[in-house]
């Protein structure tokens, strides 16, 4: 069966994963490149301002394309340094040119640091995988380079793996984290603007709240060097919010008051004879999934992600908030399956209606940046708490 894309874009790359990722550390980040990867990151796959970054990317020649240009590209490197003093890191992506000419990013990354001084981090990138595993492993290397040991804090909780990317614009999220804050608990991560002083405060954490596949990695390197839990959830409509009630009372010892429970109260619901299909990022599917069958009574729900996995990343996909996610590597697998499945609803990006077949499946549109960029970014939607159950309910009548 053909991988080749031929009615949906791919994934965005893995560096723009790493980029994604970076946007909230003062980093000077760098992208070995001719140019058109550059052009990828800036104008498809990230929808934030990168005006706010120090997102830089080489201009190489054909002629340096080919026999590479370490030289040149520290030169540039440290011209930019200079003029961007506040940068308390370096981070150095490769590319399919730097992948296929032999280029050593870790040797260019040991010779920039010993120049600024500065910690310069050399990310296995290549632009072969998917920006799952560019967020992944420049998750997992900031954590295994500055992470230390420090004292607990036992209302800090850290939100790991977030990235417009995989869910949309931080507002997303702004009720979850208002929730949280109602809690009196202390929120880190990289969900806003930080310094690396306090990305290393995250060592400090009672638990560790995963909202995407992507951040596993570095919540199973937490738990293993500083015995910080973590929980694979993003609090998808009620049941969803229910579940994070239930999980801070028995890890952080806090109870939700009265006025939080019934806001995410559930209302019976009789069980719906329909057949529903979630597609996205594996543990977004996953979480919308529960809540589709919770909610909203929908017996059987399907979760289904279209990508290639990366061998790297297995252990992820061995936790179990992920074992009922169905990955498909090739688009053609994934249309002949929803054909033979007919669904009555399908919760996915808008560009995944380019596989269904003409029927009268209800299609609830939840856009995927990762997919498709900032097309459907502005979009009015929701999925957290009570908004996202609202969104969804305007589209399946029960």
């Amino acid at each position: 069966m053909s991988n080749i894309l031929t009615r949906l874009p791919s994934l965005a790359r893995d560096y723009s994963g790493a980029c994604s990722a970076l946007f909230a550390l003062p980093s000077l980040n760098l992208l070995y490149s001719p140019g058109g990867c550059s052009s990828a990151v800036i104008e498809c796959d990230e929808i934030r301002d990168l005006r706010q970054t120090l997102f830089f990317g080489s201009k190489l020649g054909e002629m340096e394309a080919v026999m590479g240009a370490e030289e040149e590209f520290l030169f540039q490197a440290e011209r930019l340094w200079v003029q961007n003093r506040q940068a308390e890191l370096i981070a150095i992506m490769g590319t399919p040119v730097s992948a296929l000419t032999g280029v050593d990013i870790g040797a260019i990354a040991d010779r920039l640091s010993r120049r600024t001084g500065l910690p310069s981090l050399a990310l296995p990138t290549e632009g072969f995988e998917t920006y799952y595993s560019g967020v992944y492993h420049t998750l997992l290397t900031l954590g295994k380079r500055f992470l230390e040991r420090r004292a607990k804090i036992n209302n800090q909780v850290n939100i790991l793996g977030y990235t417009p990317l995989s869910l949309g614009k931080e507002t997303h999220l702004s009720e979850f984290i208002d929730q949280l804050g109602e809690f009196g608990l202390q929120i880190n991560g990289l969900v806003e603007k930080n310094n690396l002083e306090t990305f290393k405060e995250m060592s400090s954490a009672a638990l560790n709240l995963v909202v995407s596949h992507e951040g596993v990695g570095l919540a199973q390197y937490m738990q293993k060097e500083y015995s910080i839990p973590y929980v694979l959830n993003v609090p998808v409509g009620l049941s969803g919010m229910q579940q994070l009630f239930q999980v801070l009372a028995e890890i952080v010892d806090i109870s939700p008051s009265y006025a939080s429970k019934q806001r995410y109260a559930l209302t019976s619901r009789a069980s719906l004879g329909q057949r529903a299909v979630v597609i996205g990022e594996p543990l977004f599917a996953s979480c919308l999934a529960s809540c589709l069958r919770k909610d909203f009574g929908i017996d059987y729900v399907e979760s289904i992600s279209l990508m290639k996995m990366d061998r790297r990343m297995k252990q992820v996909y061995l936790e179990k908030a992920l074992s009922d996610v169905h990955l498909f590597e090739s688009e053609e697998g994934l249309a002949r399956w929803m054909d033979k499945l007919q669904p009555d609803i399908i919760v996915g990006d808008p560009l995944y209606q380019r596989l269904l077949s003409k029927g009268c499946t209800q299609y609830v549109p939840m856009p995927h940046v990762g997919l498709s960029g900032p097309l459907y970014a502005d979009a009015q939607y929701e999925f957290i708490g009570r908004r996202g159950y609202d969104y969804l309910a305007g589209y399946i009548k029960v």
